[in-house]
């Protein structure tokens, strides 16, 4: 249980620290890291054009997509007992970029960002 509890707050922090690059990635959106300008190049200042999926709900979209990130990172440490730490941790790390990219292609398409 211990090793459960370590390996989610570690995938939650990392997933936290990195999920606006992460938009930047999925949307090219402009938004940059928290330690440097943050949504403050982010496409949703531009009075025209695209704006990015997840800060055009004020954060929301970002909540909504993280939620299901740990989600899954809980699931697999917490309902995956029987595996050892390392893949345990593997799975998780990896949660962040798999279910982050479903979340954000379903948001993404449904607000039609791409089209």
């Amino acid at each position: 249980m211990r090793a459960g509890i370590i390996i989610f707050v570690l995938s939650v922090v990392l997933t936290c620290a990195f999920i606006i690059d992460f938009c930047a990635v999925v949307y090219g959106c402009g938004c940059q890291s928290w330690w440097k300008a943050s949504a403050d190049h982010c496409n949703i200042h531009n009075p025209t054009g695209k704006h990015c999926p997840w800060c055009t709900h004020g954060g929301s979209g970002f909540v909504i997509g993280a939620l299901g990130i740990f989600g899954a990172q809980g699931w697999f440490c917490f309902g995956k007992r029987t595996w050892g730490w390392p893949k345990r941790l593997l799975a998780s790390l990896l949660s962040f970029p798999v279910v982050g990219t479903i979340a954000a292609v379903i948001v993404g398409l449904w607000q039609g960002y791409w089209s």
